[in-house]
C-alpha cells in the first residue's frame, strides 16, 4: 500500500527536532516554518509538554467520549473561563 499523495513533497527525511529546528538523516538543520497542516506549532520537544504529555501518557492515553473524565471537565472549566463562554457546551474530538 502507498501512501496517499496530498501535498507536493519536499525531498527531505526529518529524523530529530528541537524548538523551531528539524534535522533530516545528512544533518541538515532547518528552521521549521511549518510543522503541520492546521495546529498551533508550539515548537518541538519543549520540556514542559513534554513532561505533562508523558505524566498523562503514564496514566491513560485515550478513552471514548462515552465516559466523562477528570480532564476533560478540567479542560471545558478553563476553556469556559477563559473565553467567557461557559454556558457552551464542548465536544472533544481529534479531527474537524
Amino acid at each position: 500500500m502507498n501512501l496517499f499523495n496530498v501535498y507536493p513533497l519536499f525531498n527531505i527525511n526529518p529524523v530529530k527536532a528541537q524548538g523551531s529546528f528539524l534535522w533530516d538523516d545528512k544533518g541538515e538543520k532547518y528552521l521549521d516554518f511549518y510543522g503541520g497542516h492546521a495546529v498551533i506549532s508550539i515548537g518541538h520537544n519543549h520540556p514542559h509538554y513534554h513532561t505533562q504529555l508523558k505524566k498523562q501518557l503514564d496514566k491513560i492515553s485515550f478513552y471514548s467520549n462515552s465516559v466523562q473524565n477528570e480532564l476533560q471537565t478540567e479542560l471545558a472549566d478553563k476553556l469556559g473561563k477563559l473565553s467567557g463562554l461557559e454556558d457552551y457546551n464542548l465536544f472533544l474530538c481529534n479531527s474537524g
